[in-house]
């Protein structure tokens, strides 16, 4: 992943490689700090790390190659071409495909029951804290080497009206179960079919603010200097793409208007849907 990041410099698509980054290393953190976190290791540490990890590649390496990729992540790539995101809106939108799309077909594909005939979602929950740990240090490498904008702003960014990039991140790990549920509970292909296409228009629609889903830019407060960045950074050469110069063009987002919740009846809550079509897991193949 820190490759990819690399590889990237200072185009648009690389402030979720960089959150990326942050969150491979805090799970490696949490196994060494507390080797009995997870109930199922094997599975929350190895298994679905591995195959969630494994989508986010395919998505960029076929986006790189010029081959399709599905519409969240399509969404994700074309707004990075646009250069017009901040740092905030960029990781958002690569969050937001790799969570509410990729992770309920992974989900699915891996069971949410183990072998025990115990639910995952326990597992799954505790993998919160994983991202907690990392969301602070992803803050501020967004900062160091993105947007010094983030630095002003409040420490969760705040990129949408009414909700913080956590609150965010939590809600669209809901959307992943409920959704990686249904897919499991479906009997028939028609039905499967059915699970599949709301997966793929919920996440489409909720890319983060972008035209002409829900964002308007507004002015654009210029570029700012070099020396904000200070040592480090990664693009030290000045120029009109983003690839070419650090920190790069940033514009203000408006506000956003407030957007439709499916995960959860409570926002946040801790406890997530039913499980009791676990027993279908479609175990062993990759679901598109």
């Amino acid at each position: 992943m820190a490759a990819v990041r690399d590889e990237l410099g200072c185009d648009h698509r690389a402030p979720f490689a960089a959150l990326y980054v942050r969150v491979q290393e805090s799970l490696q953190h949490v196994l060494r700090d507390r080797p009995t976190f997870f109930t199922e290791p094997t599975w929350a540490a190895r298994d679905l790390n591995a195959a969630f990890v494994s989508r986010y590649l395919d998505a960029y390496r076929s986006d790189r190659n010029g081959q399709p990729v599905p519409r969240a992540w399509s969404i994700a790539f074309t707004v990075a071409r646009t250069g017009q995101t901040n740092a905030a809106q960029d990781a958002l939108l690569g969050a937001n495909a790799h969570i509410q799309r990729d992770m309920s077909y992974v989900l699915a594909e891996l069971g949410l029951v183990a072998p025990n005939g115990i639910s995952r979602k326990a597992d799954f929950d505790r993998a919160q804290a994983v991202l907690d740990r990392a969301y602070e240090p992803a803050v501020q490498d967004l900062t160091r080497h993105y947007d010094p904008l983030l630095a002003a702003a409040d420490a969760r960014w705040n990129p949408v009206a009414n909700l913080t990039a956590h609150e965010l991140l939590v809600l669209w790990r809901h959307n992943a179960w409920h959704y990686a549920e249904r897919l499991t509970a479906a009997t028939t292909p028609e039905e499967f079919r059915r699970v599949s296409a709301a997966i793929e228009d919920n996440s489409a629609t909720w890319d983060p603010c972008w035209p002409p889903y829900r964002y308007r830019a507004t002015a654009s407060y210029g570029t700012a200097t070099a020396a904000a960045v200070g040592p480090g950074r990664r693009c030290p050469r000045r120029g009109p793409g983003r690839h070419r110069s650090c920190p790069r063009r940033w514009h203000q987002a408006a506000s956003c208007g407030e957007t439709e919740r499916h995960a959860s009846p409570a926002a946040g809550q801790a406890t997530g849907f039913s499980s009791g079509a676990d027993a279908r897991a479609r175990r062993g193949r990759r679901i598109y």
